[in-house]
């Protein structure tokens, strides 16, 4: 029998969907993004332009999707107090001007069913990623041209955005494991699951290590909170933590946080800044004085951070180099945005959670893939940095389109 090359039963578009979510956390190489994003909005907008404008006026009008365009439009206003403008401009299209091709892309060309299966694919994105880690860290792909060894094994991405795709994937993964009645998909996301919690804890990260706890306690309470004294759930929370600290401490990764510890301890005994986590505290300072002078309307993208190096550059007791980020995504957007800017945006993702809290599978999972973003953004960059910022993105637009689903179908059975 012929080897047919063409199936006309295959959704093509859908595939190609699929194909870009599961690259786009690779970020292959500068251009991947706006080409790919580009084909992809081209083929929606002929695939569905009958219904294009209708359906986007439908979803952008749902409440989460207004605070976070508002929020989009806001940074772009935000540049008139910037001096000068150009950079603000410059410094906002950096990180902001492909979400005018990523937001109607994904919001036309994704119903609800779709959307979970994204999500699903950017698990198993996630879950490759760690795979290659775990492979760096067991000597292949050693490469010190490229900096690929077994001490650090993040791969070609920096570990703050490696180690949150295994944070999320190893929750996800859990998640779909529970929640799934399909034997294969079970096996298939248990071990992505197992092996993104490896990956976690051979890699540097200690935001992303420390998030981890905090997440599984949170979730913990939340999923069994009617089950606290339960002998079986008590021995699956301690059989977790005694694993991520065995696996920290096998790695001599634990030491990392007692290094912490020590810089924390000089910050309030000395008022000495030093090493990773005193300077954080330090730019964290820093950022609360600028924020204070600029509390409600910031003071606009990039000035923020020309202000942060100019008073590093004035105090005589900071000794170490000239950084030009907070190293705080909290303080980053209040410095540049103020309240209103980061009101919109947290806003926006509350609402959003919020709206999915009835639908249990994927109420656990947006706050589990916002509470990754929101306790990682007090000590790294996240919506600032490529390509972590489009898959935050792409992940509440997938979670706005269940949500959305979910008020239609719910209103449609009231009418």
């Amino acid at each position: 029998m012929p080897l047919k090359l063409y199936n006309k039963n295959v959704n093509w578009f859908n595939l190609y969907i699929y194909f870009y979510l599961f690259v786009t956390p690779w970020h292959f190489s500068k251009s991947q993004l706006s080409v790919l994003t580009t084909i992809l909005l081209i083929w929606s907008i002929v695939k569905y332009k009958d219904i294009y404008l209708e359906k986007l006026k439908k979803v952008g009008s749902f409440l989460p999707m207004v605070f976070l365009l508002i929020f989009i439009v806001y940074s772009y206003v935000s540049t008139l107090w910037s001096e000068p403008i150009s950079q603000g401009l410059e410094h906002v299209n950096t990180f902001y001007k492909y979400y005018f091709l990523i937001i109607p892309a994904i919001l036309i060309s994704m119903n609800k069913e779709e959307s979970v299966i994204g999500i699903k694919v950017l698990v198993l994105s996630f879950g490759c990623y760690a795979l290659y880690s775990i492979l760096i860290y067991l000597g292949f792909f050693n490469s010190s041209e490229y900096g690929f060894q077994p001490e650090n094994p993040t791969g070609h991405l920096r570990y703050l955005i490696a180690t949150q795709y295994m944070l999320i994937a190893f929750f996800l993964g859990s998640f779909f494991v529970y929640f799934s009645h399909i034997k294969k998909e079970k096996i298939l996301f248990l071990i992505i699951a197992i092996l993104s919690f490896f990956a976690l804890f051979i890699n540097n990260s200690r935001t992303s290590q420390l998030a981890f706890f905090i997440i599984l306690l949170i979730l913990t309470v939340l999923i069994l909170r009617k089950y606290i004294f339960n002998f079986k759930a008590i021995v699956l929370f301690l059989i977790i933590s005694f694993s991520s600290i065995y696996f920290l401490y096998k790695n001599d990764k634990f030491d990392r946080f007692v290094i912490a510890y020590n810089e924390t301890k000089k910050v309030l005994e000395n008022n000495t800044y030093s090493g990773s986590v005193g300077l954080r505290i330090y730019f964290n300072k820093v950022g609360f004085e600028i924020f204070k002078d600029n509390l409600f309307f910031g003071t606009g993208p990039k000035d923020n951070r020309i202000l942060l190096q100019e008073k590093q550059k004035l105090d005589t007791n900071y000794n170490a180099r000239i950084i030009n980020h907070f190293h705080s995504e909290h303080m980053d957007t209040l410095t540049a945005y103020g309240l209103i800017g980061y009101s919109l945006l947290f806003l926006s993702i509350v609402i959003l959670i919020y709206n999915l809290r009835k639908i249990p599978l994927y109420y656990y999972m947006s706050l589990t893939v916002f509470l990754s973003l929101f306790f990682n953004s007090f000590a790294n960059k996240t919506l600032s940095v490529k390509p972590l910022n489009y898959v935050y993105i792409i992940f509440f637009l997938l979670f706005v389109i269940i949500a959305f689903n979910e008020k239609n179908k719910k209103e449609s059975e009231l009418s």
